[in-house]
């Protein structure tokens, strides 16, 4: 029978399994041209950032031009509802879009999107484990930009009904984004850094406000409102092009990743489980999950504020009788302190899981309750309150407050399964779309008559939902990981049925071809896979019922015998 090492010579392949490996690294002794046919990889030499970093940059900027270009909607509406909108618009601002819309309408344009949402968001959780993230990542991105080229001429040109549809397509592409965001993560990332990872990323995502409303306030006073939709689009375009060149699936797919950064990540993360043509979802199990219930609640009232904000801060804050400038500038600074405050929470997450002795269960927990609590009696408070600059200070720190709770429930995810991280996403962000689809409307029923007594009704409705789901997770929240989250014939090794004859388990290590296999999107080669299980001897029928009966100490039998007999044949 043929020893591990020669299976990796014949074929040519690199093997990333971190567990089962010979014990040098491969990347950095190959003298066989194994993992591009020429010449090894070496450390880089002189300034190297790390990989992990850089994806995380990445996938951070692409968030901030996602929401900043969701923004755009909510300042041009301000000059079809307010009449004196053209006093408050430079000279070459002053064409503004000619059209007869009413709160109902405009609440109904924001909540389209938002339905789009709902249709794609379960879907992307499977399609994550079928196509590599990235690539889903940067084609969602893509889409919703170019998608948002053709609003300006919809608006103006053609029918209210037109543009719902593009907001709908727009909304379709963009829900596939947090799904394949988190997937992306899921291997750039390892649990000492995922608090701080995570937090940047999601900073990303709150900073496009911060340059959405003063960037369209202003292009809408100064240059005319079409020129936001083209900017912000170009901008995404700009990006995707980087990310193409820039991007990998994971770090053992990247050409230029150092071999400290690729074995760092590797004894990290631990194995790589994930086998995608056989993976079995519980979805009973996470269904019926009450901290997962915890979660979508969590997310839900997120969502429900977040959107509020978004698509209806300007509108609300020109109440106070701003210009559309100052109304764009003003209806940034909330969101800097909320952008802010969730940098930082990754750094107090992690320093509290690092250097105390705070369970991960109490740190979310922690944060989360100090986060949405604070928010929620700021949004009472808003009630309360009757001029511009008090309703900008509460705001303020009533979001910054809702930035440090991204580090509590928002990263829970993680804590609960890695595994089916991308899932349990889809899941949250579908009850969060559900309250970006409501919010919209809701708010546009209270204030048909744009006075502040209708903003006080949702701020009363926005700070009880807050409320209730801050109280829910504090009581089923956890940071555990749940028993579903791994399947029982999941032991340190990777064991599968035969895919061919589907007789017992046999005992292997995943390879991969020396280029990732860039024509097969960076997934494992079929072909490869299964001349790589005719080449290692099958486990025993009783070692093959042993594991299917999940009893621990005859899978640790069966792990003990699988090493030996990897290592009596290398």
């Amino acid at each position: 029978m043929a020893s591990e090492k020669e299976i990796l010579d014949s074929d040519r392949l690199k093997d990333e399994n971190p567990v089962v490996k010979p014990k040098e690294n491969e990347r950095s002794n190959d003298k066989n041209g194994v993992l591009d046919g020429t010449e090894s990889l070496s450390a880089p030499t002189g300034c190297y950032i790390p990989r992990r970093y850089l994806i995380t940059f990445l996938v951070g900027v692409a968030m901030m031009l996602i929401y900043a270009m969701r923004t755009n909607v909510g300042v041009t509406v301000i000059t079809i509802l307010d009449k004196r909108a053209k006093e408050k618009v430079g000279t070459i601002g002053a064409k503004l879009p000619n059209v007869n819309w009413n709160p109902e309408m405009v609440g109904f344009l924001h909540s389209v999107m938002y339905l789009g949402h709902i249709f794609t968001q379960i879907p992307a959780t499977y399609l994550t484990t079928l196509w590599p993230n990235h690539r889903l990542f940067g084609f969602c991105v893509l889409v919703s930009s170019v998608l948002n080229i053709l609003l300006p001429f919809s608006i103006e040109r053609l029918t209210y009904a037109t543009t719902c549809i593009i907001r709908l397509c727009q909304g379709m592409a963009e829900g596939m984004i947090y799904p394949a965001c988190y997937g992306v993560l899921r291997h750039w990332s390892v649990p000492c850094e995922r608090g701080r990872i995570l937090s940047a990323v999601i900073t990303g995502a709150y900073s496009g406000a911060i340059l959405g409303f003063p960037m369209a306030g202003i292009i809408t006073h100064y240059i005319g409102w079409q020129y936001v939709y083209f900017i912000s689009a170009g901008a995404c375009i700009v990006w995707f092009i980087v990310w193409v060149f820039c991007a990998y699936e994971k770090p053992s797919h990247h050409p230029l990743i150092s071999n400290a950064e690729l074995e760092y990540l590797s004894k990290a993360q631990g194995q790589d489980v994930i086998d995608y043509e056989n993976l079995r979802i519980p979805w009973i199990s996470i269904l019926t999950s009450l901290p997962v219930y915890a979660i979508c609640l969590c997310h839900f009232a997120r969502q429900w504020v977040f959107i509020l904000m978004l698509t209806n801060e300007p509108l609300y804050l020109n109440m106070f009788g701003y210009t559309l400038a100052e109304t764009g500038v003003y209806a940034s600074l909330p969101h800097i302190c909320k952008t802010l405050m969730t940098l930082l929470s990754g750094y107090i997450a992690d320093t509290l899981l690092n250097r105390t002795s705070l369970t991960t269960t109490m740190v979310r927990k922690l944060l989360t309750g100090a986060g949405l609590g604070m928010l929620s009696f700021c949004l009472f408070v808003l009630t309360l309150l009757s001029d511009g600059a008090s309703v900008i200070v509460v705001l303020s720190v009533g979001l910054g407050f809702f930035g440090l709770s991204v580090s509590g429930w928002q990263i829970n995810h993680y804590d609960l399964s890695t595994r089916h991280v991308s899932i349990l996403v889809g899941i949250s962000s579908t009850c969060g779309t559900i309250a970006a689809f409501i919010v919209p409307l809701v708010t546009g029923t209270f204030t048909k008559t744009q006075d502040l007594a209708g903003w006080n009704n949702v701020f009363y409705v926005s700070g009880t939902i807050v409320a209730v789901a801050v109280i829910f997770f504090l009581i089923f929240g956890t940071g555990v990981q749940q028993p579903w989250a791994n399947p029982p014939e999941n032991l340190q090794l990777i064991q599968k049925l035969d895919p061919l004859a589907r007789k017992p388990y046999k005992l292997y290590t995943v390879q991969r071809s020396p280029k990732a296999d860039e024509s097969n999107g960076g997934h494992e080669n079929k072909g490869d896979k299964e001349r790589l299980l005719h080449n290692v001897q099958p486990l025993s029928e009783m070692t093959h019922e042993a594991i299917l009966e999940s009893d621990n100490n005859l899978k640790q039998k069966v792990l003990e015998d699988g090493l030996k007999q990897l290592n009596g044949n290398s």
